[in-house]
């Protein structure tokens, strides 16, 4: 195609660990990603455009990753994202590609019991790799298993899932052992292996640890005739750093550069010949290069680069990668084919088993696979255990840090104005909420609970509501099972000004209910101090969310818009989702938010985003307020409430009182969800000027 003939680039996200423990194992996959876009920039690009790759370093951090995937679709403007390796990095990025409706495609194997609309994954699920390489080890006498993994989400849930199947098959669970990403020291390990003698270690052990487990291993006298390893996470490039001490041990793929067919003889050429004849592929190299030109297949069949465009078309495609077919199928995942290898003294594997063909994905264990009532409920409930697990995590590793910053915030906000009292006491109750929780083990059920009674216990109540003798308001909030952190709130000020609060925190939990209370709380000293210019407004709130934010270690942030009512005025600031008005006329107004603000406790400074839309209300006018629980609500078919319908359901009944167009939008909203579960807080906030 002739230069003259391109049109602006397609920016592409490529966002990995170049830093940290885990840039051994996912450099290579950046390379392998661009060598994908040099191919199809030859080929004549996509949809006649090039793709030019914007790439950013996660740095083995979940909440690094989480910011880069904030700033690779904000900032850098990119089509989708490719990129990630660990478990605990994914699901720190999932509200991020949620709320930004932008596609990430994930190469790695995982421990399945997900399925995001805005993820495809394009590795192994158990069932393509946990399952076979279990059954693979039985058959082969492998009764005794010691599991040994990272302590994160994948290895927990997916040990989870294999002891539940070493029961089935009647094996014997050895011992079980858990290691900080990034460990060195397995001298504990080592000493466990010795004293029970497993027949097999399975190993999800990630990144640079297992450079250090296997030396070690083999410095203990240990070998593999003995002991064999089962790696889940070990390839080609692992093994080059490794050397003789991982030889004669396994791994279970979808792929080994061994693999002896014209596709990947030409994949391990093409790679040695850009990036030297000392590199080697892998299974994870490989799905990072194929996953590009799945994206691609349906970019040209969808004749567009937008998300729900896109994914739709991906449904189905079909690509001969270096592994084999691959198929895209419309949980998100692929059929892939599976492999088991012995590592050599050349730093390669031999494939001493592969499966007879591809082999179907199943993340929910295969309960998706069957047809009986109540399918989908097992699938809510597997879902719960992968997020339990990571909640689970999290409390371990954050208790003693939650602990001694709960002290220190307790004594400065002893020192600080009154006025900031209330944010101290809200703190004192998750303290002694969190405590009763761990005495009890039962977190996740009563986080929850408290979370919900916490939202409850700051809305406005109705007698307030009416003593604004001028405006007629409604609001409504109900949580999601898994509660959102949403909130609204109506202060009535002096010279009848009126101070409408709507937010929605990122996540779900308990962490979120106090970020919740955090903002109201702010929301309200702001206001009793008569502060009112949105800059300052803004700015302080955002200080006071951030600075907490830090300290209890949590990525979550908020929308929030704060609206203004004063003799039919209208002063509009903040981001959040669109301000309706239905005017008496039945004439509708959309007020975007988008440049209003920032999401508050993101980054330090908002000041420079903060600005402010006014309007004017007219008698029977009638403002509507919600969250993106009510536009976001599906139902059994995957179907959005959407905003248009919302608009529709709040025009249709404006010349009724505000209560009775709260009631009738809620109603309309449980008619669309039908016996769906609701999946977050659904809020609303009507508000008519009657004089």
């Amino acid at each position: 195609m002739p230069p003259s003939s391109l049109s602006k680039p397609i920016r592409i996200g490529l966002l990995h660990s170049l830093t940290g423990t885990m840039a051994l194992s996912e450099v290579p996959l950046v390379d392998a990603a661009l060598m994908a876009i040099a191919e199809i920039n030859r080929a004549g690009g996509v949809l006649g455009r090039p793709l030019e790759p914007v790439i950013r370093d996660g740095g083995s951090n979940p909440e690094q990753f989480a910011a880069m995937a904030q700033a690779l679709i904000e900032v850098d403007q990119v089509a989708t994202v490719f990129g990630c390796w660990t478990s605990l990095s994914r699901k720190a990025m999932l509200p991020v590609f949620a709320a930004h409706r932008v596609l990430l495609w994930y190469p790695v194997q995982y421990e399945g019991l997900e399925q995001s609309p805005w993820v495809f994954y394009s590795g192994s699920c158990p069932n393509q790799q946990v399952e076979p390489a279990l059954e693979w080890l039985l058959a082969q006498g492998k009764r005794r298993m010691y599991l040994l993994g990272g302590d994160y989400v994948f290895p927990r849930v997916t040990n989870k899932i294999l002891k539940g199947q070493l029961h089935y098959h009647q094996g014997e669970l050895a011992g079980e052992a858990y290691i900080p990403l990034g460990t060195t020291g397995f001298e504990a390990v080592i000493q466990d292996l010795l004293r029970l003698q497993p027949d097999v270690v399975f190993s999800t052990l990630n990144g640079g640890s297992n450079l250090a487990f296997y030396q070690q291993f083999q410095a203990a006298g240990l070998t593999p005739e003995q002991m064999p390893i089962m790696a889940m996470s070990v390839a080609e490039a692992e093994l080059q750093r490794i050397g003789p001490a991982a030889v004669g041990h396994y791994a279970c793929r979808s792929y080994f550069q061994s693999l002896n067919t014209p596709a990947n003889r030409q994949f391990v050429t093409n790679f040695k010949q850009r990036y030297g004849a000392e590199r080697v592929t892998s299974a994870p190299i490989q799905t990072a290069y194929t996953q590009v030109y799945l994206w691609r297949q349906a970019v040209e069949q969808a004749q567009t680069v937008a998300s729900e465009a896109v994914r739709a078309a991906a449904y189905g495609q079909r690509w001969r990668s270096p592994s084999g077919e691959v198929c895209c199928e419309p949980n998100h995942h692929l059929q892939k084919e599976c492999h088991i290898g012995q590592a050599q003294t050349n730093s390669q594997f031999r494939i001493v088993y592969s499966s007879p063909g591809r082999i179907q994905p199943l993340p929910w264990l295969g309960v998706e696979a069957e047809s009986f009532a109540a399918a989908d409920v097992v699938i809510d409930m597997l879902g719960e255990v992968s997020r339990c697990v990571q909640y689970s995590w999290e409390l371990e590793q954050q208790s003693r840090r939650l602990e001694q910053t709960m002290a220190q915030l307790h004594q400065e906000m002893a020192q600080r104005q009154q006025a900031e009292a209330d944010l101290t006491a809200a703190n004192a109750k998750i303290t002694s909420l969190n405590q009763a929780l761990e005495v009890d083990n039962s977190r996740m059920s009563a986080e929850l609970s408290v979370a919900r009674q916490l939202q409850q216990m700051i809305l406005p109540t109705s007698e307030e509501l009416a003593a604004i003798a001028h405006l007629d308001i409604a609001g409504f909030m109900e949580a999601a099972e898994e509660v959102g952190g949403d909130y609204y709130d109506v202060l009535q000020g002096n010279s009848r000004r009126v101070t409408i609060g709507i937010g929605d925190v990122t996540g779900h939990g308990l962490e979120s209910g106090v970020l919740m209370i955090m903002a109201q709380t702010t929301v309200r000293i702001l206001r009793a101090f008569n502060v009112t210019d949105p800059v300052v407004s803004f700015n302080t709130l955002n200080q006071v969310i951030y600075q907490n934010r830090l300290r209890m270690g949590s990525l979550r942030n908020l929308s929030l818009a704060l609206i203004d009512y004063q003799d039919g005025k209208l002063a509009i600031s903040g981001q959040h989702e669109e301000v309706i008005v239905v005017r008496a006329s039945g004439t509708v107004e959309r007020v975007d938010t988008f440049d209003l603000g920032y999401p508050v406790g993101m980054v330090e400074d908002i000041s420079a985003f903060v600005a402010q839309h006014h309007l004017d209300l007219g008698v029977g006018d009638t403002l509507v307020l919600y969250t993106d629980g009510i536009t976001e609500a599906e139902n059994c078919d995957r179907k959005f409430y959407g905003l248009d319908r919302l608009i529709e359901a709040a025009q249709q009944h404006s010349t009724q009182s505000a209560a009775a167009i709260r009631a009738a939008i809620i109603a309309d909203v449980r008619a669309h969800i039908g016996d769906h579960t609701i999946y977050d807080d659904i809020t609303l906030v009507v508000l008519k000027r009657q004089v």
